[in-house]
């Protein structure tokens, strides 16, 4: 399952859910941009409606930042990536992850379950398919050992192996990281994590990436190619490179939403390309705001093959961003303080999330599409008491055992050291 090619075959039910992307910038008039994935061939399971829910929580929290021209991330690798810590969560800490990314009425067996569905792949492929990989990887320091019952859910269903290293030498951990990293999404996301954010300290990294690409169904002629105006969000006019044709696609009015809808299906695959453009031209965060799970739900059986005048900008996105205020402001609080519980991820001292961090990247251009992401969460030992510091001094005779939670290997007494 980890790393290999997949394809998506026609006629098949799409369960993925990958890169959402959004352009308030340069490319503002071109909407919603590009929903891939969760966005694009939405199915009717708690799964997919729970992750395009979330994604739609986080497009309008990164949104609400707007100094940012471009936005693409993949909600489906950082759904992936936090499910993972959820595996290893107790109390309120899993609580907020499981509400946070809709995964309500599930124990754990079952998340992790719906996940291996989801990140299912089939081994079918030819030159002309559709490249669709998911990875998930867990580093842990020397010091540490993964709980049993979360190893094995996380091995088994989300196909995570685990290594140990050694954290203080962080630069050659990093290396190693992003090199996995780069290996995986066939070097799109390079340089994901550095060294200065890992040290001794570090007690793990879980990381997921996630890659596409695939080629138009029909694709553009490059030599219809041609420069003209694009309207950015700020009314200016910038020359830009749309691709030019005429053809059939499945289209639809919006008019609850002020909008309309086209998709373009890849080679090979039930994987499209769903762009949602605002009637107004100034018309893309008001729809951001507005457009629903329900309203996405709903966009495909609108749909009908229509002979469309397409005309497009070619683009090429990078978006990195540390989403831990974003996620504290969707309610997951408890996993980055004093209080996180992780007593089923890992034995060792308390720890808690640090950061959490996404890079995603992609390409749209006459032949088709390639989109790359990782996600990582980096775990470090916190003091895990609450109350006041219980003295413990040692100065009168006392008591010892070595032993594990099976047997006793040493017992005795200590009257005079």
């Amino acid at each position: 399952m980890m790393g290999r090619t997949h394809q998506r075959s026609s006629g098949h039910s799409s369960n993925y859910s990958s890169v959402l992307c959004r352009s308030p910038g340069s490319m503002t008039a071109l909407s919603l941009l590009l929903l891939l994935g969760s966005l694009l061939t939405i199915v009717q399971t708690d799964t997919s409606t729970g992750d395009t829910k979330f994604a739609l929580e986080l497009l309008r929290a990164l949104a609400r930042d707007k100094s940012r021209p471009n936005i693409v991330f993949s909600p489906s690798s950082i759904r992936t990536a936090l499910a993972l810590a959820y595996l290893g969560a107790e109390g309120v800490t899993g609580e907020e992850l499981k509400q946070t990314l809709s995964l309500e009425g599930s124990d754990k067996n079952d998340v992790a379950q719906r996940f291996a569905h989801l990140l299912a792949q089939e081994e079918n492929q030819s030159e002309d398919d559709a490249q669709f990989s998911y990875a998930n990887r867990i580093y842990v320091a020397e010091r540490y050992r993964l709980i049993q019952a979360y190893q094995e859910l996380a091995g088994k269903y989300f196909n995570a192996s685990a290594e140990n290293v050694n954290f203080a030498d962080n630069f050659k951990v990093s290396q190693q990281i992003n090199s996995w990293v780069e290996t995986k999404t066939h070097d799109q996301i390079k340089d994901l994590i550095s060294a200065d954010s890992l040290s001794s300290e570090t007690a793990a990294v879980l990381i997921n990436a996630i890659y596409f690409k695939g080629k138009w169904e029909s694709p553009f002629s490059e030599t219809m190619t041609a420069t003209h105006d694009f309207t950015t969000r700020f009314g200016e006019k910038v020359k830009t490179s749309f691709m030019f044709q005429w053809q059939f696609f499945r289209h639809a009015e919006l008019p609850s939403l002020k909008a309309t809808a086209l998709e373009m299906r890849y080679k090979g695959t039930d994987i499209v390309l769903l762009i949602i453009l605002p009637l107004e031209e100034q018309g893309l965060y008001a729809l951001e705001e507005k457009i629903s799970v329900l309203d996405l739900n709903e966009i495909s059986s609108q749909m009908r093959e229509k002979h469309v005048r397409l005309q497009m900008p070619k683009f090429k996105l990078e978006f990195e961003v540390s989403l831990k205020p974003v996620l504290q402001e969707l309610g997951i609080k408890t996993m980055f303080g004093h209080n996180a519980d992780f007593s089923s991820l890992a034995k060792g001292r308390d720890i808690k999330i640090s950061e959490v961090k996404h890079k995603a990247f992609m390409d749209v251009n006459e032949n088709g599409t390639t989109a790359a992401a990782s996600t990582y969460l980096v775990a470090v030992p916190y003091s895990g008491h609450k109350g006041q510091t219980i003295p413990f001094i040692v100065d009168h005779p006392f008591l010892f055992a070595i032993k594990d939670e099976q047997s006793i290997f040493f017992l005795g007494h200590v009257t005079r050291p």
